[in-house]
């Protein structure tokens, strides 16, 4: 995998090399010079990022290039700025800048003779393999065996939360169905997987002919792997065979061998800690399919895994211990003898269990830890507050940072960097899928190849990726199966803290106070709480991320320096800002800027200047106006301007967009673009149509006669995946009957009233989601469920004030994949019926201020997957009906799991009662 940061100089430079303009002699040369070096720059870093190096001198070697590669592009980013500003003729402005040009390239050279000579002092080739020793990644984690031989010696006593598991999978192991099958264990680093594993082969190996234990590690090659197995299957015989004597025999010899051994046997076998599908396919070739035979596979590699699913292969994905576990295993470790934690340590326990996030591994690893501390409430705290430099290769905690910093090992260099910057983010800090693939886009992490995809898109495959090999975990599901919000676990987080440092990838500052800022070369800065204070005057950074609230401040930000202004990404979030920073209009190449959730009221119109912007983010700000410079911004993709004002419930005017003086036409990049605030202004609506790559689009302020623009407007825009349109009023109406030909849709929000039900939605096959606001559809002809009930792919549906009919009916067979339902403020709604085998996947039902609704809907004692009842505001009479003492109708909904109601109170407070069991 080649660096995407040199990979992208590469690109730029040839552009600049062939570009229309003849450049001044020394300029030329110099580059030409800088594109001869670039190729062994390249082949150097891909290499280097590919292993994990631990020889610190070529550690040093390799940052110093990546240095240098940053500072290329840099040049090219300034040439590309200037050349654009200043057109084709040579003005003193752009001689003046060539100058500037011709000096850095000119240091460049003087670095790239350091480093050549110093590829020569430590007699690196010029070969990107030869430069490089061996991977060491089994010497960086199994030259200490405990963490990964331990769980082989356990006691079936002293492991503790993995019983329902246990049992699940010795049912599949011991069945009676006459198929081969397959059962991948899965999950990160120290969550237990080997230890489930070995419980299951010990308990039914016994009712196998013949069994193996197989690690299968990256440090196993695969030939190693499959000799070991012969050997083992061949002791496990009742006949105590040899296996052939080791000879220069290849792998298909060995899966000759067992292939034949095995055939007419029923077999168990388990194969460890397994990296590679390569290792699990060459293993599947020696393995006969039949006789009821069973294989449990233990990884990491979920990406693997669920790749291979398929009618006979299955994932059991292992989840971390619940609270009362974690506590009982720590607990057992910490205090052996009496297993109990004295009232004292309690709340010290629980905060280091905090930090554990129920991984097995980190708890036992701690636990022994603590259990030379006694009882002494000093070194328990001591060890809360040291658990970072305890993870370190010298602390006394190494061996959980040996295990997890494998998985990162592991990674290609491209998700190497988009993992390192989600560490950037403080922990504990939900991280939005949409939020972090800009970030990403911005840093050139991720760029546009021959497949034809959005970057946005493969921005979604990395992030699932790194989901799956265990890396991050999921916080917030969307409602079609994709991350909304994400985190790293608090321990991965910790270890991978000093990567960012040692890879001088961040400096990050997690702790309250300001900080002086004492280092020239730092690519990226994360300020998790307080201010920035003394900041170097040499400093170099590409990233300033702050988070958090802080101190009020003044008008501008520490960016006055010269070496500042090459930020790329500006993230400001939550910082005590009332006006817009004057400073960030010198930021020439900033091409990601978030200031949401601050009090700026205007954008000034120097924010033109900003001619490399690909995102504005403004979300929760008080602006409402945006200068019409805003619509010369070519590279803009992202422009995300509006509030939302939310006490109790959803009001017509919660969100509040903004108005722009021109048109955009020229932001033909946009791909998101929320909310515009029309305004009788239907030439915006038009205007829109040049906008063919936008994928999001949020309008608001829309007249009846706007209806017809907007229709062909939409029609046009064949990207189009989310819509979400807004009348001018409460009373508004959203005249959008026809659309001959929808875009394919996924998400559609009407706010305003309908006078007839739009036609055209039946035909998005696509959507998933749709909210119907304020409609006030009648009941004669305008039933929305006729219309809806046989879209494909719906997931959730919300009704709020969207029909004025006294009854709803969901017919027999409709409705298939709905998961979420939600009904409010229909005022004239008295019965609402759910035909048997209608709604079959429902799981969650919302009803709120329906006061005339009579009762529970007729047939949810038939939903058998509805897991969850949220009734807000409805008459007590009609609660008191689902309680479990006394409820009439309690016995229809006895089978849902969560049941609750709501009460809104003053201050936007809610009177919670549970009606669960």
């Amino acid at each position: 995998m080649t660096d995407p940061c040199v990979q992208f100089a590469l690109a730029k430079l040839d552009a600049f090399l062939t570009g229309e303009l003849q450049l001044p002699k020394k300029v030329d040369t110099g580059i030409r010079t800088l594109r001869s070096e670039l190729g062994t720059i390249t082949a150097f870093l891909s290499a280097a990022h590919q292993r994990a190096v631990q020889d610190q001198q070529i550690l040093d070697w390799v940052r110093k290039v990546q240095d240098a590669a940053d500072d290329i592009i840099d040049i090219l980013d300034l040439f590309d700025h200037h050349k654009a500003e200043n057109g084709r003729a040579l003005s003193v402005t752009r001689r003046r800048a060539y100058r500037s040009i011709a000096d850095q390239i000119n240091d460049i050279k003087s670095t790239l003779e350091e480093i050549n000579k110093g590829r020569e002092r430590y007699q690196l080739a010029n070969s990107s393999q030869a430069a490089l020793p061996p991977s060491p990644t089994t010497n960086r984690v199994y030259s200490h065996l405990h963490p990964r031989i331990a769980p082989l010696f356990l006691a079936d006593a002293d492991v503790v939360g993995f019983e329902e598991d246990r049992d699940m999978l010795m049912a599949w192991a011991l069945d009676m169905v006459d198929e081969h099958k397959v059962m991948f264990v899965v999950g990160m680093g120290g969550s237990g997987k080997t230890t489930l594993a070995k419980q299951v082969f010990e308990a039914v190996k016994q009712d196998f002919g013949c069994s193996a234990w197989i690690s299968v590690s990256k440090s196993k090659k695969k030939l190693e792997i499959l000799r070991n197995m012969l050997d083992q299957l061949c002791r496990c015989s009742s006949r105590a065979e040899t296996a052939p004597a080791p000879q220069q025999q290849s792998s298909e010899h060995y899966i000759n061998l067992i292939r034949e051994y095995l055939l007419d046997k029923r077999y168990v076998i388990v194969l460890d800690d397994l990296w590679a599908d390569d290792v699990w396919r060459s293993i599947m070739l020696a393995l006969p399919r039949r006789n009821r035979s069973r294989i449990i596979i233990t990884t990491r590699r979920g990406d693997i895994a669920y790749s291979l699913k398929d009618g006979s292969v299955d994932v059991h994905p292992i989840q971390h211990l619940s609270l009362e576990k974690a506590k009982e295993l720590i607990h057992r470790i910490a205090f052996p003898g009496s297993r109990i934690c004295p009232p004292a340590l309690a709340t010290l326990s629980n905060e280091i269990l905090g930090k554990c996030e129920g991984l097995p591994l980190a708890i036992t690893e701690i636990g022994h830890l603590l259990s030379t501390k006694g009882e002494r409430e000093p070194e328990w705290k001591k060890l809360r507050d040291s658990l970072a430099s305890e993870l370190t290769s010298h602390g006394r905690l190494a061996n959980i940072a040996k295990v997890l910093i494998l998985s990162y090992d592991d990674l290609p260099y491209h998700l190497k960097n988009c993992f390192l910057l989600m560490n950037t983010f403080p922990p504990n800090h939900p991280i939005q899928r949409t939020e972090l693939i800009r970030l990403w886009i911005a840093e050139d992490f991720i760029t546009e190849g021959n497949n034809g995809k959005e970057l946005e898109d493969l921005g979604e495959e990395y992030l699932n990726e790194l989901i799956q090999r265990n890396l991050v975990q999921v916080w917030q599901m969307d409602i079609d199966g994709r991350p909304r919000t994400c985190h790293v676990q608090n321990i991965i987080h910790e270890i991978v803290l000093s990567q960012l440092q040692d890879e001088n990838f961040c400096e990050v500052y997690p702790d309250q106070g300001t900080f002086d800022i004492s280092k020239e070369r730092v690519r990226r800065i994360s300020i998790h709480t307080g201010d920035l204070g003394q900041l170097c005057p040499n400093l170099r950074a590409r990233a300033l991320l702050k988070f958090g609230r802080s101190a009020p401040c003044q008008h501008s930000i520490p960016i006055g320096y010269s070496s500042l202004k090459m930020l790329r990404e500006l993230h400001l979030e939550g910082a005590n800002l009332d006006m817009f920073p004057a400073d960030i209009e010198e930021l020439l190449l900033l091409r990601y800027l978030c200031l949401r959730n601050t009090r700026i009221r205007s954008i000034p119109k120097s924010i033109g200047k900003l001619k490399h912007l690909e995102t504005l983010d403004l979300k929760q700000t008080l602006v409402r106006t945006l200068p019409k410079e805003i619509c010369h911004l070519s590279k803009l993709r992202y422009l995300l301007v509006y509030r939302y004002d939310i006490e109790d419930y959803v009001a017509f005017n919660t969100i509040k967009g903004f108005e722009v003086a021109g048109e955009i036409t020229r932001s033909a990049n946009l791909r998101k673009l929320l909310f515009v605030q029309v305004n009788k202004n239907h030439k915006i609506i038009v205007a829109m149509r040049d906008l063919r790559e936008l994928r999001r689009l949020g309008i608001m302020g829309l007249r009846k006669e706007d209806g017809r623009i907007l229709s062909e407007t939409i029609q046009m825009l064949r990207n189009l995946h989310s819509l979400n349109v807004a009348a001018e009023n409460e009373a508004g109406v959203l005249d959008m009957p026809e659309i001959s030909h929808p875009p394919p849709l996924q998400r559609l929000y009407l706010n305003g009233r309908l006078e007839r039900m739009p036609i055209w939605i039946s035909e998005l096959h696509d959507l998933v989601r749709l909210r119907l606001k304020w409609s006030q559809l009648d009941q004669q002809c305008n039933n929305p469920i006729n219309i809806l009930q046989d879209l494909p792919n719906l997931l959730e549906l919300q009704l709020l004030d969207a029909y004025n009919g006294d009854q709803l009916e969901f017919n027999a067979g409709k409705f298939q994949k709905l998961k979420i339902l939600e009904l409010e403020l229909l005022r004239q709604l008295k019965m609402v019926i759910m035909e048997r085998n209608s709604l079959p996947c429902l799981q969650t039902l919302i009803i709120r201020r329906c006061g005339q609704l009579g009762q529970i809907p007729v047939g949810i004692d038939d939903l058998s997957r509805l897991k969850e009842i949220h009734l807000y505001d409805m008459p007590e009479n009609f609660v008191s009906m689902l309680e479990k003492n006394g409820g009439s109708l309690y016995h229809l909904v006895q089978h849902v799991p969560l049941k609750r109601s709501y009460y809104a109170q003053n201050g936007g407070r809610w009177d919670v009662k549970d009606l669960s069991d």
